[in-house]
């Protein structure tokens, strides 16, 4: 009684609410410098955010990470989380703020994804070991182009089924993985 703490699963009134019930393994400690509002935003999107990078694309040190909306919740944690753990990180983001947003949380380059072109740029960085995805309907045919041999894109949203060929996976051996945090079992 008396902890500060964070979930990331609740029940019907979700983090936000001002009382709610948690049953106790979805119950962590909150570090003292963070708020109970900021608490209350740590843990779908840091949670989600690992659990993308670390237990579905065996992410490591010196990986190249592409993070395709960067400036939303799951988007910011990755970029932190996989920058602490020696990743460089490139994020994209469709307006000026979110651009700015992606930049001043740590990705060494940044991209507007509603830039003509953006695509042929991101090709000439070079290509990436790791595709995080947040909206696969548009971008996961373009994923495909964009990983390194043995690259991983992993799916955490999408708004429509997609079309791709699955011809720019074999020479690669790349692999597509859908991630969601609440079917992770404790």
């Amino acid at each position: 009684p008396g902890d500060r703490v964070f979930s990331c699963h609740t029940g019907q009134m979700g983090t936000l609410a001002e009382y709610t019930t948690v049953d106790e393994v979805n119950t962590f400690p909150l570090g003292d410098k963070l708020s109970f509002e900021e608490g209350a935003a740590v843990g779908i999107p840091y949670f989600t955010a690992y659990r993308a990078l670390f237990q579905k694309a065996q992410a490591k040190e010196n990986d190249r990470i592409l993070i395709h909306g960067a400036s939303g919740a799951v988007g910011l944690a990755a970029i932190q989380i996989a920058k602490s753990h020696g990743m460089y990180v490139v994020g994209t983001a469709g307006t000026k703020e979110g651009l700015e947003l992606v930049r001043s949380v740590g990705a060494h380059e940044v991209f507007n994804h509603r830039d003509a072109g953006y695509l042929e740029k991101l090709q000439k960085t070079d290509l990436f070991d790791v595709i995080l995805e947040m909206l696969a309907n548009v971008n996961l045919g373009h994923d495909l182009a964009l990983m390194r041999r043995g690259g991983r894109t992993i799916v955490i949203g999408s708004r429509g089924t997609v079309t791709v060929n699955p011809r720019d996976m074999m020479g690669t051996e790349a692999s597509v993985i859908g991630c969601a945090l609440l079917t992770a079992t404790r």
